[in-house]
């Protein structure tokens, strides 16, 4: 009856270590980065957190500085992306509030 037991806990503890490896679809990063269904504020806040991260993992010599590097610049151009996309987005309401102050500001009416 031991034995029974213990080979039902081994069979578990063997299909809880091997499932997610044979069901990899749940081990792929997903890169939210680039997916517009996800607000621009919250990529950009997960970019500056990973880029924290990597600089902590660094300074705890949990990387190495060629792995630290190709972390950083990868992340940095994403940051860069990201900041390009926000200023492409906002940047024509910048512009638009910018006119419509300038014409309140000379006394005149905009539609």
């Amino acid at each position: 009856m031991i034995y029974i037991a213990l080979l039902f806990v081994m069979i578990v503890a063997l299909l809880l270590t091997v499932l997610p490896v044979i069901r990899n679809n749940e081990l792929i990063f997903l890169d939210n980065m680039s997916d517009k269904t996800v607000p621009l504020e919250e990529r950009k806040r997960s970019v500056y957190k990973t880029l924290g991260e990597i600089e902590f993992d660094y300074k705890m010599n949990k990387l190495s500085e060629k792995d630290y590097k190709r972390l950083n610049n990868l992340y940095r151009q994403k940051a860069v992306n990201l900041l390009k996309e926000e200023k492409e987005t906002f940047g024509d309401i910048d512009k638009e509030i910018e006119y419509k102050l300038s014409r309140l500001q000379k006394g005149e009416k905009y539609e």
